[in-house]
């Protein structure tokens, strides 16, 4: 399960009883730099986010069936991996993609007035973050913990607990530096290479929200149309919250992928 940017694993809390229930072994793990994992040194680039999961898979699933799951850029991640790692596509008895875009993420993902005002201040936060990541660092830090954009001057707690830090922390410990790094990775102008993705034909699940502004349902669409062999799903009124505020449409997808792998 690998979330997206600014969460923890805490995002998947809902899904992992149900899934666990029918026998599923569940791995969750917090992004460097998110939640109790620590920021490491190399440059964050999709490819570097790819090369944890690989990792991760190596040491905790090494053999047999793989059902991977991802939010945002998370999606992006999973998408990253197919390429780089072909030898995992056999293994691979299912994959959803959730809220993942066609191309990269923009601040202007829908036409409108309301939008593009919007548009403006994200564009005026994307530089100053960029720029002068020190002076919000110093705003930051005198923010309340209640506040998704607090920066703690303690160090993560890794490896202190079980349970994930809850999402509205996952950027407590994450430097605004680094924060407009993993944007501008995920800001990468063109559509990724969707080779791995078509190899698994029918094994690959699609699934947007049709209230979504981040990642709007047409962006997944269009990714889904490079698919054609891919289950493409719309839930009604979801947001870009949608694992946490349609937890069901989640697992139902998961379900019927892991249903369709044993059936096969």
């Amino acid at each position: 399960m690998v979330h997206g940017l600014s969460v923890t694993a805490d995002l998947w809390r809902l899904h992992t009883p149900p899934l666990a229930a029918q026998g599923i072994r569940v791995v969750r793990y917090d992004q460097r730099a998110h939640g109790q994992s620590t920021r490491g040194t190399a440059p964050i680039r999709l490819e570097k986010l790819a090369d944890d999961l690989s990792f991760l898979i190596d040491n905790c699933a090494p053999h047999g069936p793989l059902v991977l799951a991802g939010h945002s850029m998370g999606g992006m991640i999973l998408q990253t991996l197919t390429t780089m790692r072909p030898d995992l596509l056999p293994r691979i008895q299912g994959l959803l993609l959730i809220s993942t875009p066609d191309g990269p993420v923009t601040t202007r993902p829908v036409p409108g007035l309301r939008t593009r005002l919007l548009s403006w201040g994200r564009d005026l936060l994307a530089h100053t973050c960029t720029h002068a990541p020190a002076v919000v660092d110093a705003i930051r830090r005198h923010l309340p913990r209640s506040s998704p954009w607090a920066l703690s001057t303690a160090a993560p707690e890794s490896g202190r607990t079980s349970v994930p830090v809850a999402c509205r922390r996952g950027l407590h410990h994450t430097a605004t530096r680094d924060i407009a790094a993993f944007w501008q990775a995920l800001a990468i102008r063109g559509s990724r290479p969707v080779d791995g993705l078509r190899t698994l034909g029918p094994r690959l699940t699609l699934l947007a929200g049709s209230a979504d502004v981040h990642v709007p349902a047409n962006h997944t669409r269009a990714l889904a149309l490079r698919l054609p062999q891919a289950r493409f799903l719309v839930t009604d009124q979801a947001t870009h919250t949608l694992p946490i505020r349609h937890p069901h449409a989640v697992v139902e997808s998961l379900t019927h992928l892991l249903f369709t792998a044993r059936s096969h």
